[in-house]
């Protein structure tokens, strides 16, 4: 209880700086402390040349999200499956008192493209037995994979799991337990192959023959027609934003010399901030903490970074013979990750013995495929330029390999002894029972589109006509645009937005504020961040760069910029709008597309919150453009719009400014009933972000 009161107050403690409901419709708020504290940490020896600002405030938004997550409902963690999960961590952890293992315990981890098939189809054939429903003596449904994915969804675990040094070690006992359930080792996902392609997002990985299709709802490979507690299908968007891991980001892990230098919190490298990269990548169910593990990539890409883990904890050994990683547990963190405090739900551990040798024991890694010969795996090839393998593409993979393997002849080669498992674990626990916040971002691949999916019905968003109703030329400026953005693909790539609320996906949960984006045309010189490079690129030759070009770069204040500032061949780009709930559990983000072809433009957005029908609610927006840059907001105060630090409290009171639907939002700024709609005289968009060049962090920290 101690604990939790400790948690718990600097929750209150936040809560009690915000007024209750106001009257005003949308009133805006000061920024929370966490999140400006967060804001102001992380920008005081870096400079906005250094890091794209997108980059840092989608760390920031996730790290306020994680330490505020009992602010919000979640689903709660049903009693059998806390129970089937303490059964399996019993199994995996008879042996640590003694120190004995024996040999059926101990399984090689290999990475994902080095398994023949037979080793693949038979993990996702048990996997997906996994996920089939069993009906209980008690009438009861029970879904095995549903209830370990469970685990990782409550609050107080979130808390307890990230964030700290805690999260190595809860999750490699987790890693075990799904292994204990499968009765086989769960391959890793090496995503350093991946990065190393021109288009990562090409990898065979994202292919029926592995894991599915990476664009939209997964309805292909092994986990089609997946769904989720929440009854959704799992969606992915992979590449929008975030990184894979790179190979410099590895290697600067097992450069430290202890654990307190790899473990969070931490200012800038860790083993935990390197991780969360690919969650955001992939987007979908995967890029937010309580959601992740419904995906199964989750499993494959932490049983990679408990490779790492590995690879360091052997390194400390050689290189500081003074250091047994086992007890190398730093005191850092909220006091749940206290190395005596119990490791949340496994009620028979504590947090330090996640670092015990004897869990290290029970996995034997395959070292990661290296040049010349990638593990004779036929889906990798050596990239001699750099040295190091890296993916094929579906294209550059011959037809006769892409046939999977069924899935009967897969299980054919299965254990008994997993069916035993399941069966008597089940009826251990239960026959006699009457029972039934995204991931940080601290870098971000320039290569990425930006338009990450919210976790939430599921509506396709397919790329739509956004107008500039204030351009008297607006019908040439659209056609302008449509045409340019037929040209890149990544720009007419279907946006899947969902609706999930609270835990609950339903689309009447939400409504509409406009937004009015005010764009300005980037420079052409940019300074270009590339993964763990710093430079310069230019899109003008030296003799056409203007004095003043050169003065600002020579005192080095451009705003560090990813590469899709300027996409070959298209005039247009898009400016994305992002809504984080603070005492709801919900993000929604939505886009316009600008045309880069005009010194400045102006577009229309709207983006959703929580309906405040029932309650006023409060939340954080934030808008950035593809080039990583972060807009500033202002807000309607009295007829007048004043800098405001994008934190809202939304109430029911009129005169109502947002839409039911997003139809509803339009009209309440619009006049439609005109030939050609204009400006209606009862709105202005109680939200205008300006996107431009700034040449100092984007937030008001004073």
């Amino acid at each position: 209880m101690v604990y939790v009161f400790l948690v718990v107050f600097p929750v209150l403690s936040f809560l009690a700086n915000y007024p209750g409901v106001a009257n005003g419709l949308l009133e805006p708020l000061p920024m929370p402390d966490i999140l400006r504290e967060c804001y102001r940490y992380r920008t005081q020896n870096i400079s906005i040349s250094e890091m794209t600002s997108q980059s840092l405030n989608s760390f920031c938004i996730t790290d306020f999200l994680s330490q505020t997550v009992l602010l919000r409902p979640q689903r709660e963690i049903s009693n059998t499956s806390i129970l089937y999960a303490q059964e399996l961590v019993r199994r995996v952890i008879q042996g640590i008192n003694t120190g004995s293992r024996s040999k059926r315990h101990v399984r090689e981890r290999k990475e994902v493209r080095t398994l023949t098939r037979i080793e693949w189809n038979t993990f996702t054939a048990r996997l997906n037995i996994l996920k089939r429903p069993v009906m209980l003596p008690n009438g009861e449904q029970f879904v095995p994979y549903d209830a370990i994915s469970d685990i990782h969804m409550s609050s107080l675990i979130l808390l307890a799991a990230h964030i700290g040094p805690n999260f190595l070690g809860w999750h490699r006992v987790y890693l075990l337990l799904l292994e204990e359930a499968l009765g086989v080792p769960i391959p890793y996902w090496d995503s350093r192959l991946d990065f190393d392609m021109v288009e990562p997002t090409d990898s065979i990985l994202w292919s029926p023959q592995f894991f599915g299709q990476g664009f939209g709802v997964v309805d292909n490979g092994p986990f089609a027609g997946w769904i989720t507690p929440q009854g959704i299908n799992l969606v992915r968007n992979i590449g929008n934003d975030g990184s894979l891991i790179t190979a410099e980001q590895v290697q600067g892990i097992l450069q430290q010399g202890s654990h307190y230098e790899v473990t969070e919190p931490i200012p800038r490298l860790s083993i935990e901030r390197v991780h969360d990269g690919p969650h955001v990548w992939v987007d979908g169910q995967l890029s937010a903490l309580a959601t992740a593990s419904q995906e199964p990539v989750f499993f494959m890409h932490h049983a990679f970074i408990d490779y790492i883990w590995y690879l360091f904890r052997n390194r400390l050994r050689m290189e500081y013979p003074g250091i047994d990683p086992q007890f190398d547990y730093p005191l850092k963190g909220n006091v749940l990750h206290a190395p005596n405090a119990q490791m949340i739900p496994f009620n028979n551990l504590r947090n330090i013995q996640g670092y015990n040798n004897y869990f290290e024991s029970r996995t034997v890694y395959a070292p990661s495929p290296t040049c010349p010969g990638c593990g004779g795996s036929s889906y990798l090839t050596c990239n001699v330029t750099v040295g190091r393998c890296r993916s094929r593409s579906v294209a550059e993979v011959a037809p006769a390999m892409l046939a999977p393997l069924g899935a009967a002849a897969a299980l054919a080669g299965a254990s008994s002894a997993f069916g035993q498992l399941r069966t008597q674990t089940l009826v251990q626990q239960v026959g006699p029972l009457p029972i039934g916040s995204r991931f940080r971002v601290f870098s971000r691949d320039p290569r990425t589109r930006g338009d990450t999916l919210p976790n939430a019905p599921l509506a396709t968003r397919k790329k739509r006509s956004i107008r500039n109703y204030n351009n008297i030329n607006d019908t040439m400026h659209q056609i302008a645009i449509d045409k340019s953005t037929s040209r890149d693909p990544q720009i007419n790539r279907p946006y899947q937005n969902t609706f999930v609320l609270n835990g609950v996906s339903d689309v009447n949960l939400w409504v509409y504020i406009p937004v009015k984006i005010i764009y300005e045309k980037p420079s052409d010189q940019l300074r270009v961040i590339d993964g763990s490079t710093d430079s310069i690129s230019s899109n003008q030759s030296p003799s056409n760069t203007t004095d003043s070009n050169k003065s600002t770069l020579k005192q080095n204040i451009l705003p560090a910029s990813s590469h899709k500032c300027h996409i070959s061949g298209s005039t247009a780009s898009k400016v994305y709008v992002q809504t984080d709930g603070i005492d709801y559990s919900g993000r929604y983000k939505d886009y316009a597309v600008v045309d880069e072809a005009s010194p400045l433009s102006s577009v229309m957005a709207y983006v959703g919150v929580k309906n405040p029908k029932q309650n006023a609610a409060k939340f954080y927006m934030s808008a950035f453009d593809s080039c990583g840059h972060v807009c500033k907001p202002k807000c309607l105060v009295n007829g007048e719009y004043k800098v405001c630090s994008g934190t809202f409290q939304i109430t029911s009171s009129s005169p109502l400014m947002y839409g039911i639907t997003v139809n509803e939002a339009i009209r309440e700024l619009w006049d439609i009933g005109e030939i050609r709609p204009t400006v209606g005289t009862q709105g202005k968009a109680p939200v205008i972000f300006t996107c431009e060049m700034f040449p100092d962090w984007p937030w008001d920290l004073s």
